[in-house]
């Protein structure tokens, strides 16, 4: 079975935004635990290790943010709250953000890598597409994007809206729309 089989099963925007955004093996598994929940058949999973105390999910907008604030993050993040886990979103074949794969091994932050044709918000819509699959999951309380543009601001709104505290880190040329949507704001200082 290849990875793409649910391709077929889809249709119209679902199709479309499936194939044109790339999916990461962690979409692969939720459609498949969705699929499995609507026919109602129940594979044995594997044990996962519950971290009750990891409320925190950090979303780097790798595109815009330079590695070079890795361990800069790495430590805020880490201050902030226990992490349930960092995720660093780029483009497979991306130069401008290739140094960010040493950050895998370093500190320990999850790759998510998208495939395909550069498209204009491709990442930022990813990393909004993942904070509302974490929220409808209830997932984490604490919610960290690192970016530094403002097509985050409706997300950080939709966040507070479900009573989850929402922290922006940001250099201190980002977007002044950015800087106010969140509960809390961090300057990466250069």
């Amino acid at each position: 079975m290849s990875e793409w089989d649910f391709l077929w099963d889809l249709k119209g925007q679902e199709l479309y935004d499936a194939i044109s955004t790339g999916c990461t093996y962690a979409d692969l598994e939720y459609i498949d635990e969705m699929e499995r929940s609507k026919k109602k058949i129940h594979k044995p999973e594997k044990k996962k290790k519950h971290n009750n105390s990891a409320k925190t999910l950090v979303f780097i907008d790798a595109e815009n943010i330079s590695c070079s604030n890795a361990d800069k993050i790495d430590r805020i993040t880490s201050e902030i709250s226990k992490r349930k886990e960092v995720r660093y979103y780029a483009m497979q074949k991306d130069p401008a953000t290739s140094g960010w794969k040493q950050t895998v091994n370093r500190n320990h932050f999850k790759p998510i890598l998208m495939s395909g044709q550069r498209e204009k918000n491709k990442i930022d819509n990813k990393i909004i597409r993942d904070v509302k699959k974490a929220l409808a999951n209830n997932e984490v309380n604490n919610f960290i994007i690192v970016s530094k543009d403002g097509d985050y601001k409706e997300i950080t709104s939709m966040i507070k809206a479900c009573g989850k505290k929402i922290t922006v880190i940001a250099p201190d040329d980002a977007s002044k729309k950015l800087k106010n949507a969140g509960s809390k704001f961090i300057s990466l200082k250069k």
